[in-house]
């Protein structure tokens, strides 16, 4: 990480959840896709029922929040359902969401804001957090 991304994590302030929402770890796919919420968006296994029930996705890179989106409809992670992506990003069984970004003030609340500790398990290979 660069000198300005270390403080940056170190000194933002802890996230508290006041809406049920999805999190999940980008670190991977944004080096891909360099854009969050194509980054986001899709295909991830996860429990769709769950999924719709959230109220915002927050995108996290290393710990960090780093976009907050609103889902409008979560749909199978198939070409069909995601026109233009790439089919291997696309596989059956995992799912992605069409949404927009959260409002301003929602936005404003969790954008650049640290994981708790709590839920910042080392080794831990599901990307996916729910709070609630």
């Amino acid at each position: 990480m660069h000198a300005k991304q270390v403080i940056e994590q170190y000194e933002a302030e802890e996230a508290v959840f006041k809406h049920k929402a999805i999190l999940i770890n980008i670190n991977r796919s944004v080096l891909v896709e360099k854009d969050v919420y194509e980054s986001v968006r899709y295909a991830w296994k996860l429990d769709a029922k769950k999924a719709r029930k959230a109220e915002l996705v927050l995108a996290v890179e290393k710990g960090l929040i780093v976009g907050v989106f609103a889902a409008e409809d979560w749909l199978e992670a198939l070409p069909e359902n995601f026109p233009g992506t790439p089919a291997e990003r696309l596989v059956a069984g995992r799912w992605g969401f069409n949404g927009r970004q959260a409002s301003k003030d929602i936005s404003d609340f969790y954008l650049r804001r640290r994981l708790p500790e709590s839920m910042r398990k080392r080794g831990a290979a599901f990307p996916i957090k729910y709070t609630f």
